[in-house]
């Protein structure tokens, strides 16, 4: 039995394969151009090592619209090259020329005894034999998508082995209900021998992290933090759980949310204007508690993360304080949070403009 290899077609080999509506995103996806109807990818020679040689199962995942439909074509050949007319060329040469129609493609490997496989993410490829074998997947159909998840493998299954000699007919009845629970034990070992990925916080699913996020006391539910800054979290959240109540954890995670500083203002440690006048201006604008906090958050936060944003940064504040964020304005008033190095400036009249999160006071005209 020949030596098990899996082939896996990750972004080094989009870049050696021709790609028509698609675009290599990540380690090993291909995003579908929503606004092209024929997509098409063709694998660069799969080299199988020895002449003859065996394949086993092809795998592919995708998430694509309910109307888009997928078409795999394979084929095997122990040779690389075809005469066309008087011309010599070798198989890529006419698969990746852009000249060439994605119907004159699928001829081509039509014409090559190419096995043709319509929406099936697991391809059983007994009946090829070959050293080179070349892969096509044509995806029909106007709307967003990815394919990912692509590799091939050598060998049917582990089971058949087992069995006495008469019962070995590769690509027989018996060698294909064998394979499913070969695919199945396969499948399932991978995971095994990846299992470690599954607590490591780079390589996790994403749906383990607020699990992890709870293991370490953060309640990180809710879903409207971006998978990177997720991660980021949950990876300091060790350290930031050890700093816990003090300036310095509220400032990181803030940090880790928006992506950018954010300053802190404790009520306790800043000097209060003596003047009995100042004093309701005072506590309006930093609070009347002397454990308040206030913090000041000069990007933009749509409307229904601010919740969001207030609940996780509550789990690190201090005992017995109350929280306030205070999200500047691009241009401030005085009374109201105005800082001649942040959102100060010298008003003059201008005109409203509509959907620009523009407010409507006294600098503002409306003309007809």
């Amino acid at each position: 039995m020949a030596e098990y290899h899996k082939y896996s077609i990750r972004k080094n080999r989009f870049r050696r394969s021709f790609l028509s509506g698609l675009q290599a995103e990540g380690e090993d996806g291909l995003r579908c151009d929503a606004k092209t109807y024929r997509k098409l990818f063709v694998s660069s020679a799969i080299d199988g090592v020895e002449t003859e040689a065996r394949w086993g199962r092809l795998h592919l995942d995708w998430t694509l619209e309910a109307d888009m439909v997928v078409t795999v074509y394979a084929v095997a050949s122990d040779v690389q090259q075809v005469w066309l007319g008087e011309q010599l060329m070798t198989y890529e040469e006419v698969l990746f020329d852009p000249e060439n129609t994605s119907e004159q493609k699928r001829q081509f490997m039509e014409q090559l005894g190419a096995k043709k496989t319509v929406n099936q993410q697991d391809i059983l490829l007994y009946e090829l034999e070959g050293r080179y074998l070349y892969l096509m997947v044509e995806v029909q159909g106007y709307g967003e998508g990815l394919l990912s998840h692509i590799w091939v493998d050598n060998q049917g299954d582990l089971f058949l082995e087992t069995f006495p000699e008469v019962y070995r007919e590769y690509g027989s009845f018996f060698h294909r209900y064998l394979s499913v629970f070969s695919s199945m034990y396969m499948d399932f070992q991978e995971k095994i021998d990846h299992v470690s990925e599954l607590l490591d916080i780079d390589t996790a699913p994403v749906e383990l992290l607020p699990t992890f996020g709870r293991w370490m006391g953060l309640d990180v539910s809710g879903d409207f933090l971006e998978e990177d800054r997720l991660r980021l979290l949950v990876k300091e959240a060790y350290q930031l759980n050890r700093m816990k109540g003090t300036k310095a954890s509220l400032a990181r995670v803030a940090e880790i949310i928006l992506g950018e500083k954010v300053i802190i203002l404790e009520k306790n440690v800043l000097r209060e204007d003596t003047q009995a006048e100042n004093q309701k201006l005072y506590e309006e604008l930093y609070g009347e508690g002397t454990y308040d906090v206030t913090m000041l958050v000069h990007t933009f936060v749509p409307e229904h993360q601010k919740s969001q944003m207030l609940f996780l940064l509550n789990q690190f504040k201090p005992v017995r304080s109350r929280l306030r964020i205070r999200f500047l304005e691009e241009k401030g008033h005085l009374d109201d949070h105005a800082y001649m190095d942040m959102n100060a400036f010298v008003e003059e009249a201008q005109e409203g403009t509509l959907d620009e999160r523009q407010g409507l006071d006294c600098s503002i005209l409306l003309q007809e």
